[in-house]
């Protein structure tokens, strides 16, 4: 996007409160906030992890094509010797017990195991594992970049709020000084009590807004600190911030970019890929197993002698289901559903996507109309409320028209204020929609 002409923020300074309060607190720019999130913040800490057993879960499909060796060892004591006996008779003149093994049996042996044709099924599996880790990676991507729009939202969050609690400072002070002209006039004997009452009413309202604006500080600064993962209650000063207004790039453009950049896409389609190696490992299952196999054994006991032997063998092993219900094409069906699935939710994605980017276009579209009009609201506003307290004074105007234009000046702020705010906002998400909310800046 290509911006002209920078726009401050906000339409009043920060309130000196705040800034006397710096000394105590710890002052964060935006890219501080962001940073500390990053390195802080629970969710992508558990997207980081969920990188690491995805990478260990492709290293673990990796070994399916090695061949694996296992050994094996036992020890039995039998109750009873194993023996043969043999009745007095023809061949012998007494009974005897002839010993055939040992009453204590060992064994130790080796085994080893080669895949030779699998039908497909531990390529499959590696192709699943390596689109997993792929897809975790962008998952990562996606919850960084939604947290660094929360950042934003939150630091913005307490920049509107300090605003918007000095606005109602500044109706406070207006309403007081309006209470002193009234009560000078009415200790004349020139007004009636109404009069009064009416101003000592909407002091009261403009002080209620003012304890309101203060708790609405209070909250936004706790809730940027849980986004940093920091102690809630820890006292912060955030550094103003300015946006730009300018001419944005057309709808389609912005829409092709989202496509380019965003994670989830990239997600979707490795899931795809994901649930295609699925349907090969499905169908590998019609194929014959086939695998090399070799067995070493070291033995004593079992046998007549009690002497240690020993003895091998090697071979192929062949496997294959012939009948078994159609068990295997039912988990192939099942495999292609979860395909075609995936195709129809990766096509609700990027609908999904497009108005989620035309959407924050629109909004910004809004809020800097909002700017020109609101601004000229305020200086409108101010101009009506000098002179109703000019006239008032000069007995022209009544109260009543002097409350109402206060009232209406400290709306026409509080909507210039809030078009800015949604402004700079609309921005951030914007760049989070295209998939550029990796940046520091708004």
């Amino acid at each position: 996007m290509k911006y002209a002409v920078a726009l401050l923020l906000l339409l009043l300074p920060i309130h000196s409160d705040a800034q006397k309060s710096k000394a105590k607190s710890e002052v964060l720019t935006l890219e501080e906030s962001i940073e500390m999130a990053l390195e802080n913040n629970h969710s992508l800490r558990a997207a980081s992890e969920k990188i690491t057993g995805a990478e260990e879960k492709s290293r673990e499909a990796k070994t399916f094509f090695l061949p694996k060796l296992k050994v094996e060892s036992s020890y039995a004591h039998l109750g009873e010797a194993p023996s043969l006996a043999l009745e007095a008779g023809i061949l012998t003149p007494q009974a005897l017990s002839i010993a055939m093994g040992d009453d204590n049996m060992y064994s130790a042996q080796a085994v080893a195991q080669q895949p030779l044709f699998t039908g497909g099924k531990i390529s499959s599996l590696n192709k699943q594992a390596r689109n997993n880790l792929e897809a975790t990676k962008y998952n990562y991507e996606e919850v960084k970049q939604n947290l660094i729009l929360q950042v934003k939202e939150a630091y913005l969050g307490i920049l509107a709020a300090e605003k918007f609690k000095k606005v109602c400072q500044d109706a406070v002070e207006q309403m007081k000084a309006h209470l002193e002209t009234v009560e000078s006039l009415h200790n004349a004997g020139t007004i009636s009590n109404i009069d009064l009452l009416r101003t000592e009413v909407q002091l009261a309202n403009a002080e209620q807004a003012f304890i309101k604006a203060e708790n609405g500080v209070e909250l936004a600064k706790s809730l940027f600190n849980t986004i940093l993962g920091r102690n809630l209650n820890l006292p912060v000063v955030v550094v103003d911030v300015f946006g730009v207004m300018g001419e944005e790039d057309n709808l389609d453009q912005l829409i092709d970019e989202a496509l380019e950049h965003r994670p989830e896409i990239y997600k979707m389609r490795h899931n795809i890929q994901m649930a295609e190696a699925g349907v090969g490992v499905a169908q590998s299952n019609y194929w014959p197993q086939v695998g090399l196999f070799g067995n070493y054994r070291y033995h004593k006991g079992g046998e007549p002698t009690i002497e240690w032997e020993e003895d091998w063998m090697v071979g192929v092993s062949v496997s294959m289901d012939i009948w078994n219900w159609g068990e295997t094409k039912a988990q192939a069906g099942q495999a292609k559903a979860v395909l075609r699935e995936l195709e129809h939710l990766e096509a609700q994605l990027k609908d999904g996507i497009a108005l989620e980017v035309k959407g924050a276009r629109l909004n910004l579209e809004e809020a800097k109309k909002r700017i020109k009009v609101s601004e000229k609201t305020v200086i409108q506003a101010g101009e009506s409320l000098n002179s109703a307290q000019i006239g008032y004074k000069n007995g022209r105007v009544d109260n009543v028209e002097v409350l109402a234009a206060q009232l209406a000046l400290t709306q026409a702020k509080t909507n210039h204020l809030e078009a800015m705010y949604n402004y700079i906002l609309s921005q951030a998400r914007l760049q989070k929609a295209i998939g550029k909310s990796g940046g520091k800046e708004l």
